[in-house]
């Protein structure tokens, strides 16, 4: 059996990668070639702190595997990590146990490979700023995937915690690939004109104002995924064309979406799951003019391709360590 640390999971998965596998993750999703039973969401006492099990096959691979995570939001203030997870990968024909992979960085970068998937298929060609909200490990891997896909100049960062948001700037401006980068002290100042709108939060109430977003924009929402939890303004799903990861995982768990089809302002039939313009089922953006949403709450087939690109390139490269059970 494989085990692959954190670090290891940097060098074999890298985000150009991870975006083209998480594009084949959504079109199989879609096109039902994957088997995704619902997540187990298990209580941790207080309701907040969670467990969640999260299992999948592609049928396509000859792996399976299950993602096992504990979410604690309080961690944060104890300066230990919100979210820890692990997946195990098996192999479907034998059964038998592949690997053991550190699940927290395998989750932020398929996460924010979902999202620069979307960068891609939906954002217009000549995109060149970023608003990020947030300024945690999702926000960091963000930022890096939308620069993955286009060509960005500037990104106005904010976060309600102004120190987190000038360490990441400070970390990220280190990196070559890495463009200007502003922290700003209100979120709709972040947003206002930028063509890419980009939200890793788990915030309970919108964290920017529908009246901010430019026409044009692209919206990427990546970080809630509890009905709880509604990090976009829902009126905003009235006005711009909705791509989810899952329409069945995505109507049960984005709070957003709940929220707008309570208020009557967003349908079943006015969604679209990504995986159809991967397909070329749906053309994807209409004009560059309109204002495209991309909702994710994560599905168990980003784990499953995301730890398969990650366990072929640790073969190649010779990279993990290998134990008995």
């Amino acid at each position: 059996m494989l085990i692959l640390s954190g670090h290891e999971i940097d060098q074999c998965l890298p985000m150009a990668a991870a975006i083209n596998g998480m594009k084949q993750a959504f079109a199989a999703s879609t096109a039902g070639e994957v088997e995704i039973p619902n997540r187990t969401i298990v209580a941790l006492g207080d309701t907040s702190d969670l467990a969640i099990f999260m299992p999948s096959h592609m049928k396509n691979l000859s792996r399976t595997s299950i993602k096992s995570l504990t979410f604690l939001p309080e961690n944060g203030r104890k300066g230990l990590p919100v979210v820890h997870a692990v997946v195990v990968v098996f192999d479907s024909v034998s059964g038998s146990p592949l690997a053991l992979i550190e699940g927290s960085r395998l989750t932020a970068i398929r996460t924010a490979a979902g999202g620069g998937a979307s960068v891609d298929l939906l954002a217009r060609k000549d995109s060149v700023s970023l608003a990020m909200l947030g300024s945690g490990t999702q926000a960091k891997a963000g930022i890096e995937a939308a620069c993955a896909v286009r060509e960005i100049k500037l990104v106005r960062l904010y976060s309600p915690t102004p120190g987190n948001a000038e360490a990441l700037a400070d970390e990220l401006s280190q990196a070559s690939w890495c463009p200007e980068i502003r922290v700003v002290a209100d979120p709709d100042e972040a947003v206002r004109t930028a063509d890419i709108i980009w939200t890793a939060t788990t915030s309970l109430t919108p964290t920017f104002s529908a009246a901010s977003v430019a026409p044009g924009a692209h919206i990427v929402g990546i970080g809630s995924f509890q009905p709880s939890m509604v990090e976009i303004e829902p009126s905003i799903l009235n006005k711009g064309t909705v791509f989810v990861d899952q329409m069945e995982a995505s109507w049960s768990e984005a709070g957003e979406m709940i929220a707008a089809r309570s208020q009557g302002l967003l349908d079943f039939e006015e969604v679209t799951e990504l995986g159809e313009i991967v397909l070329g089922l749906h053309p994807g953006r209409a004009d560059d003019h309109e204002i495209t949403v991309f909702k994710s709450v994560g599905i168990a087939a980003q784990d499953a391709m995301a730890s398969s690109i990650a366990l072929d390139a640790a073969e190649i490269h010779g990279l993990g360590t290998t134990v008995q059970l």
